[in-house]
């Protein structure tokens, strides 16, 4: 495995996101509706892909929100490549990223019934604050 800095105009990403996007409305079922796919009015600083045999299998993105707070967006990695810790280290280099920009917390937003990635980010230190519904904010101090 191979984590490559990218952009948001590659190619690659920008399947990545897509994919990401259909996984969330077949997801979502009836709840599609609130969901919004991938545009460049999210303003994505930065973007990482991971890498199996030269195969993009997943990614990840961040963007600050305002000063010392940045967020966790677009994290996906593809069926067969998950349960391989590939997650932590998405998360872990978007971390080391945040740190850089001079950042003390992050934060991402899910839903509480996507089970599998809540767990992932409380295991890796991020508490809900916020909840609404179905929708939770999750924040972790770095």
């Amino acid at each position: 495995m191979e984590i490559i800095s990218s952009n948001i105009y590659d190619t690659q990403v920008l399947k990545l996101f897509s994919e990401h996007d259909d996984f969330m409305i077949d997801f979502l079922g009836a709840d599609k509706v609130y969901y919004t796919r991938y545009s460049e009015k999210e303003n994505l600083e930065a973007v990482w892909i991971v890498y199996s045999e030269n195969l993009p299998i997943g990614c990840i993105a961040y963007r600050k929100k305002e000063n010392g707070v940045g967020e966790i967006k677009r994290m996906f990695i593809k069926d067969r490549y998950r349960g391989q810790g590939l997650s932590k280290i998405l998360l872990a280099t978007v971390e080391n990223h945040a740190k850089n920009q001079n950042c003390h917390t992050l934060f991402l937003d899910t839903r509480i019934t996507l089970e599998p990635a809540v767990s992932l980010y409380r295991n890796f230190g991020f508490a809900i604050t916020f909840q609404q519904g179905l929708y939770v904010q999750m924040e972790k101090k770095i």
